[in-house]
């Protein structure tokens, strides 16, 4: 295995559901000697790609996210969306999410939570079943045929008692999606939490992702939400059908006050 495959395979053993690692378990992942990833991880850690948390386990370090944010694919134009995952936010007082399809998956790209929602929140980058979640669905209905091969591959795993794992089903709830441009997903995913989600579309009518609100069964009417959550993806997509090909936000770069005077 080349160096360059060794670095990326150490990165790649983070992940959401295990964000911090030990040596052994880097090693363990990755199938690399001990001493290798020794020496992998030493050289990632001076370099500031990782770092070692309060247990003194290995978690991805700030450099690499600085890095990370750089990318214009998830999150082209932020500065254009955020504004209307604020107002839906505002409005509801519940949690905001906003899901990308990246690489044939819907990946979290931004969240807005109060502190009622903190206890749902889910990690920046988490990848969602596509079965099993109202984005999932609205994926299912608006995005790539492909994104079926991924549900036909094999079977349909059960998040909670309520999750869809019948593709006849799915296909008929997936059909109501794409009737209504709305998903509502009740205990699916996690068992006291019900989502509901609207598609966004972008430049020249392509599939982008989805807007989802996420509330405590029992605490809101999810249809008298969708309503907000539907305009809230139209006014998004109206203002990435605008953006044309601008370049993404960046913040203006501070510098002292007398730089460049003689």
């Amino acid at each position: 295995m080349a160096l360059q495959e060794r670095v990326l395979s150490v990165l790649g053993a983070f992940t959401a559901d295990q964000p911090s690692l030990s040596l052994s378990e880097i090693a363990a992942i990755t199938g690399l000697p001990v001493s290798t990833t020794h020496r992998l991880v030493s050289s990632l850690v001076a370099w500031g790609a990782l770092e070692r948390d309060e247990r003194r386990r290995y978690v991805i370090g700030l450099r690499l996210w600085e890095i990370g944010v750089l990318s214009p694919r998830a999150y082209r134009h932020r500065a254009r969306i955020l504004p209307f995952l604020e107002e839906l936010f505002v409005a509801t007082r519940e949690h905001v999410v906003l899901t990308a399809l990246l690489d044939g998956e819907g990946v979290m790209v931004e969240q807005l939570l109060g502190r009622r929602g903190a206890r749902l929140a889910a990690g920046l980058g988490e990848r969602l079943p596509l079965h099993a979640s109202s984005p999932g669905h609205v994926f299912l209905a608006f995005g790539p045929p492909e994104l079926w091969e991924t549900v036909e591959a094999g079977p349909l795993q059960a998040c909670t008692p309520h999750t869809i794992v019948d593709r006849d089903r799915l296909r008929e709830v997936v059909r109501e999606v794409r009737r209504t441009s709305v998903s509502i997903s009740s205990g699916a995913i996690v068992a006291n939490t019900v989502s509901i989600s609207a598609p966004v579309f972008a430049q020249h009518g392509e599939f982008y992702g989805a807007v989802s609100l996420v509330a405590t069964i029992g605490t809101v009417d999810p249809h008298a939400l969708a309503p907000a959550v539907l305009r809230a993806a139209k006014l998004i997509s109206a203002a990435l059908a605008t953006a044309g090909d601008e370049p993404p936000f960046r913040p203006l770069r501070r510098v002292a006050e007398h730089a460049g005077e003689d």
